[in-house]
């Protein structure tokens, strides 16, 4: 059998990508720190029944200033902007840039701010917020520091909400030292058995 050399392979050539094609597909960089490595993961957003319960309960209390450590991909986050009246203030902090949502309403101001937790909280005034719902690193060296500058932007009478407190032991260690510190927590059930603790100062 007689080989021809040179001849082109059957088929389509291939499309050679552009770089900037190439650059964009690629997966976008995840900051860590020294307690937060895990890469993200579609299970992170909080159960659909705690998003409700969230914005339900900030309606309750007719909150006018709402916190949010931990964004993700912004499914709680809608429900919080959405139970806010006109004039309400809603802040979210996270370490990466993980939205999927637009987060807006008419009448309220919305602020998505990137970076560290704790540093970002040093940045609002004393008793600012009415209501604070936590689900960000669960790790220990994390969440005790983040909860001291958490107490102090929180108004007085308010609220806080704290994730994964059924299933993750750091989390509920943390319920346990703020129920030790005067706190009235209340631990509820979720659907997938994550847990949803409320937290307010007695």
């Amino acid at each position: 059998m007689q080989i021809q050399e040179g001849k082109p392979k059957k088929g389509r050539p291939k499309k050679v990508q552009p770089e900037a094609e190439v650059k964009a597909k690629e997966p976008k960089k995840i900051v860590t720190t020294a307690t937060f490595k895990e890469e993200a993961r579609h299970g992170w957003n909080s159960e659909a029944d705690v998003c409700q319960y969230i914005g339900s309960l900030i309606n309750m209390i007719q909150a006018k200033a709402v916190l949010e450590i931990g964004v993700f991909e912004g499914e709680t986050s809608i429900k919080m902007i959405e139970a806010l009246k006109t004039g309400g203030y809603y802040a979210g902090l996270d370490i990466n840039d993980y939205r999927k949502h637009k987060l807006q309403k008419d009448g309220v101001a919305v602020d998505f701010k990137l970076g560290e937790s704790i540093g970002l909280l040093k940045g609002f005034p004393a008793n600012h917020f009415d209501f604070i719902f936590v689900d960000g690193d669960h790790s220990w060296e994390n969440i005790l520091p983040e909860f001291k500058e958490v107490e102090r932007v929180l108004a007085i009478g308010g609220i806080l909400a704290y994730h994964d407190t059924i299933h993750i032991e750091d989390v509920k260690k943390l319920m346990q030292y703020a129920a030790h510190y005067k706190y009235n927590v209340i631990t509820l059930n979720t659907s997938e058995g994550r847990g949803l603790s409320i937290l307010q100062r007695s």
